[in-house]
Order: structure tokens, then sequence, then C-alpha cells
């Protein structure tokens, strides 16, 4: 199976059709003449995890992730509710080759294959001047803004205020969209990583301004330095920061968006005269 997310091809061997927990992929199922992957996946790989203590180690809705640095690259594993193994991925240092014991045979082992698979995107996609940002996309014809800034400030509430507000606004994605650097600028990715919301779309548009969110009583735009709009969006992009050479990578694609973009931190109200607002400051 091929797809192309952001520009890049991502392959997975090893599956005979897509899991329900890998539905989202659908839309990016890769057409036209081969090219060489970013990124090849091979599941219903025969691995363990390693006997080291694990580099990290984190827990997050019901999950336990673990990740070794080992010889040639990294190991990680993923332990899901009530599953009697964990589940186990091997990846080559930069990412492109990566193998997990995931086959997608019961409703946890697809969960971890859909973790595995968007983990081995960003770290792959980090050798090819791209990022995975939380935050939330709108796009008007061939441009775009995201708005970004922790859970709950409010980015998705904005993105429905323009798609009310503004003729031909469309949600490029809700939660995970991609960053990509290009001669020139940067493109604004819909990925098949949109959170809670169903929103998986192919496409690209020119990205012409960032929005750090903050809620406030009244609606005004404070334009950030470079220096600011990057901490800004460092604090929001997927990394792992004990991995020098992942951080150092995706730093420096975040410090390119931020010499080339526009960044505001947005405080505002809920209401049309926000999307006004940031309208005028973008361009859109």
């Amino acid at each position: 199976m091929l797809f192309d997310i952001a520009r890049l091809r991502m392959a997975i061997r090893g599956l005979r059709a897509l899991p329900p927990q890998l539905g989202s992929l659908a839309p990016f199922a890769a057409t036209g003449p081969w090219r060489q992957p970013a990124c090849l996946v091979e599941c219903g790989q025969a691995l363990q995890e390693p006997a080291a203590e694990p580099a990290l180690a984190s827990h997050t809705d019901g999950k336990e992730l673990r990740l070794w640095n080992v010889a040639g690259g990294y190991c990680a594993s993923l332990r899901i509710g009530g599953a009697p193994e964990p589940f186990v991925l091997q990846a080559s240092a930069d990412w492109s080759h990566v193998r997990t014991t995931c086959r997608a045979a019961s409703a946890a082992d697809g969960l971890a294959l859909s973790d595995f698979i968007m983990i081995s995107f960003i770290y792959s996609a980090a050798r090819h001047d791209t990022v995975l940002l939380h935050a939330s996309s709108v796009a008007v014809g061939g441009e775009a803004v995201v708005f970004t800034g922790p859970s709950g400030i409010g980015k998705s509430t904005h993105s429905r205020l323009w798609l009310s507000h503004v003729a031909g606004a469309r949600l490029l994605n809700d939660d995970q969209p991609a960053l990509r650097l290009i001669p020139g600028g940067v493109m604004v990715c819909g990925t098949p990583w949109s959170g809670k919301t169903p929103c998986y779309r192919n496409e690209q548009a020119r990205l012409k301004a960032v929005f750090r969110m903050e809620q406030a009583g009244e609606n005004k735009a404070v334009r950030l330095s470079r220096a600011e709009a990057f901490c800004a969006l460092i604090d929001m992009t997927s990394l792992m920061r004990h991995d020098r050479a992942s951080f150092a990578l995706i730093s420096q694609t975040v410090a390119g968006i931020a010499s080339r973009i526009d960044a505001y931190t947005l405080r505002n109200r809920p209401d049309a005269s926000a999307v006004a607002l940031a309208r005028a400051l973008s361009g859109l």
C-alpha cells in the first residue's frame, strides 16, 4: 500500500486491507508513478522489547509508550489496555525503514499500528523539511492560515467561525496539519490525523499566517517577533526532545517557517469581528 501525505510517500507492507483504525489513510492513497518512499513500514515482524531501561516512558489515554535508542536506530513499544503483549516497532536512524509487530489483527493491534504510522511519519518527515503541528487550519482557495495553541483555547471554534463567515472557506485539518518548507514559502497540508473532527483532506495550500490563540474580552492581534514565533510553533510541534538528531532537524524546519511566515497572538472573542481581524492580517 502506498500513500502520499504532505507530498511525501509512505509505503506499508504486510496488510491485505486497511483496518477501520486506518480508514483515515484512504484519501491519501497514492496515484501516479512509483517513487522511493520517505518511509517504508513493514508489518507482522518478529520483534521484542530491549531488556534495557527505556530512554523515554509516557502514559497517555490508557497507553504506555516506551522508547529506546538502539544500535542503528530506535525501538519503541506500546501497551494498550488489556492487550497481553506490547506492540513493538524498530526504526532505522533516519526513520526511512520501520518494522513493527502490528498486523491489525485486533482492535488494539489496529490502534497501535495507527499510532506507529503517525510516529513514523513525524520522524521520517523531519528529514524532508516537514513538521506536524498541533493546530487547526482553514483554507480559502489556494491559501491558508493556521490557529495554534493548547487544547481548549478555541482553535476549532475559530475555524468554524471562518467556515460560517468566509465564502469558500474549507477546513483543511482540525488537529495535526503538516507544514512543509518549499522554495519561497511554506505549504500547509491536510493529513490523516485530525483529532475528533473527521477531516482528512489530501490537499495543500500556501500558508499565509499563523495565529497563536488567546481568549480575551476584546479582539486584538499582536505581531510576534521571529524568536517568539519560533517558540510558539516549537511548543506545538510533535517531537521527541531527548532525541538530538530529530530535535535538531525539526527545530531547523520550525526556524525556517518562523522566518518566512508572519505570526500573531490573536486575543479574541469567538465572533465574526475576530475573523475579520485575522483575515485582514493574513490577506485572505
